[in-house]
């Protein structure tokens, strides 16, 4: 009788050799670091920090906008470590992955409706929203190069899933670090834009997870 798929990842992840406690967080952590490092970079590089900047960082929305960013990644950063261990199951953590972008969209729905009529375009749209989800996308990119080369020195059986976490933490931590760049505060264009970003990065790791992310 042939096995389960089951009974196969059982028989896979016995063979898998033994890692010390905190050796995967850890080579995640610094894939993930290293990428965002070079995100950092070519953010730099390529758009340079907003010129008011120094005066966006007293304002609440310049942190919600980071908040928002920073704590999915670091919450998809959790799901992609425990993905890349044998027949791990993601369970509730996804539900908790997904309480950012719970609160950004609740935010957004307010601001939206007790906003006049007339604002309610530059709200949605802002100045920026037809290049903003591709330079999330771009920044995004060695984050999630970052996170690939974590990932396929350990040991992931759920490749697809694995890929998809990997996609997006990269976006939202390329989305983080473009906020230093982007002077757009409005929740609904956060809402729509940011996270289109995020999830454009998300669909390329989604794609490239069973071949990128296969056991080496």
């Amino acid at each position: 009788m042939s096995k389960t798929t089951d009974e196969l990842i059982e028989s896979l992840s016995a063979d898998a050799p033994r890692v010390a406690p905190g050796a995967v967080g850890r080579r995640v952590a610094l894939g993930l670091g290293l990428g965002g490092a070079a995100s950092a970079v070519l953010m730099l590089a390529w758009l340079g920090p907003r010129p008011d900047l120094a005066d966006a960082v007293m304002t609440p929305m310049f942190w919600m906008k980071f908040g928002y960013a920073a704590a999915t990644g670091l919450l998809l950063a959790a799901v992609l470590i425990r993905l890349s261990k044998p027949a791990a199951r993601v369970g509730s953590l996804a539900l908790v992955a997904a309480a950012p972008f719970a609160v950004v969209a609740a935010m957004a729905v307010m601001r939206f409706v007790q906003a006049p009529p007339e604002a309610h375009r530059a709200m949605l749209m802002g100045h920026s929203s037809m290049i903003c989800p591709f330079r999330i996308a771009a920044i995004g990119l060695p984050v999630l190069a970052g996170a690939v080369w974590a990932v396929r020195g350990l040991a992931p059986t759920r490749l697809t899933l694995a890929g998809l976490a990997a996609g997006g933490c990269a976006g939202a931590l390329g989305a983080m670090v473009y906020g230093f760049a982007c002077n757009e505060t409005s929740a609904p264009f956060l809402a729509i834009w940011y996270t289109a970003g995020m999830v454009v990065v998300a669909v390329l790791g989604t794609l490239g997870g069973r071949s990128l992310l296969r056991w080496r």
